[in-house]
């Protein structure tokens, strides 16, 4: 298809602060032109899993994804990549950007979402919370002790070449679980009073990094439930993407890179049918599969990761030694760490499904979004 006048309403990097770039992601935004040797950032080697007290229980290396999946994974900063972005919309002639547009919102909280499905939808609170804290490397340096261990479940990679260090720490809370989230009540910001007290019986690492820290913001972690459809079913000309079709959990680091392969894939359906609610369907049917396993296996993972001590967190100590399917890491299998990375979604027969390898197993006290 050709000659067509597509407008694209958003473009939130999947509604990511500070974005873990996967190789699947990057092979699709070096295709288009971005330019990644001009954005400071870091190289991921790996994940490496300790419980709270500091026991080793599993290293994921990321050492081999150049070759394996013909790209590195980043750490990147949003505003960074934004920046990388508008640069290569900028060197396309056929490309209009326009800021500070009135258009209806196109993210998890979007506007456009009902006149699609049909109904309104309101994000759910999945009960957990993330602090997510920014501070310069050069604090963490400066300390007698400067490392950062992972407790319970905190993650913390750097950022714009090794300037400063981002940590995130999720909390799971059962107040408000499966409550409707209003507008006012995703994120509010906070100095490190609130932060120390919070987290004064963790590790003393922990202790001192919240001590740190300035102001930070402290996110509730919404989803909703797969839906139905993501083509408007009148005309079968408007198509959701990203976060308001597919929210997910933060705990895969996917939700910016499954965005990206929304885009190359409905880029390939348009270029593949001629006419356009084929191509919108042929799109939807692709990437609902993929979209829907990730989002289901990052609410396992929620599940593993938040464990108390006990029988069942020895048993997933235990599982996470074995490369196979039973292992409650995503990327501890081999089989799921190839399905992820070495997908492309703008090289696809779109008349084929996308096989999806087995997900993680359950905890046994796993509540999930059904």
């Amino acid at each position: 298809m050709h000659d067509l006048k597509v407008i694209v309403v958003g473009a939130g990097i999947g509604g990511r602060r500070r974005i873990r770039v996967p190789p699947n992601s990057v092979r699709l935004s070096r295709s288009w032109g971005v330019d990644f040797e001009a954005i400071p950032k870091e190289t991921s080697l790996g994940n490496r899993f300790v419980d709270w007290h500091g026991n080793h229980l599993l290293d994921c290396p990321f050492d081999d994804v150049q070759d394996r999946y013909g790209a590195p994974y980043y750490f990147i900063h949003r505003a960074d990549l934004i920046d990388a972005l508008v640069s290569a919309v900028k060197r396309s002639p056929r490309i209009i950007l326009r800021m500070g547009t009135p258009v209806a919102s196109t993210a998890i909280k979007s506007a456009a979402r009902p006149s699609i499905t049909g109904s309104s939808i309101s994000p759910i609170d999945t009960g957990d919370v993330a602090y997510r804290i920014l501070v310069p490397t050069a604090s963490l340096l400066a300390s007698p002790d400067p490392h950062i261990p992972l407790p319970r479940h905190a993650v913390g990679y750097p950022l714009r070449n090794g300037t400063l260090y981002n940590i995130i720490i999720d909390v799971t809370h059962t107040t408000d679980l499966g409550a409707p989230l209003e507008s006012d009540e995703w994120r509010s910001d906070a100095d490190n009073a609130c932060l120390v007290e919070r987290f004064k019986d963790w590790c003393p690492a922990v202790r001192e990094l919240c001590a740190l820290t300035g102001r930070y913001l402290k996110w509730k972690l919404a989803d909703f439930k797969e839906l139905e459809r993501w083509v408007e079913e009148r005309e079968g000309r408007v198509a959701l993407l990203g976060d308001a079709c597919h929210p997910m959990m933060p705990y895969l680091a996917q939700g910016a890179a499954q965005a990206t392969e929304d885009a190359a894939a409905l880029a390939a359906a348009l270029r593949m049918y001629d006419d356009i609610p084929t191509a919108l369907k042929a799109y939807e049917a692709q990437r609902k599969p993929r979209s829907a396993y990730i989002a289901y296996n990052t609410r396992v993972l929620q599940n593993w990761l938040h464990l108390y001590d006990g029988e069942e967190q020895r048993r997933r100590d235990e599982l996470m030694k074995h490369d196979n399917s039973e292992n409650p890491i995503f990327w501890g299998f081999s089989e799921r760490k190839d399905w992820l990375f070495g997908h492309d979604s703008a090289n696809l027969k779109l008349s084929q499904p996308i096989p999806l390898p087995p997900s993680m197993p359950p905890t046994e006290s796993s509540v999930y979004l059904n």
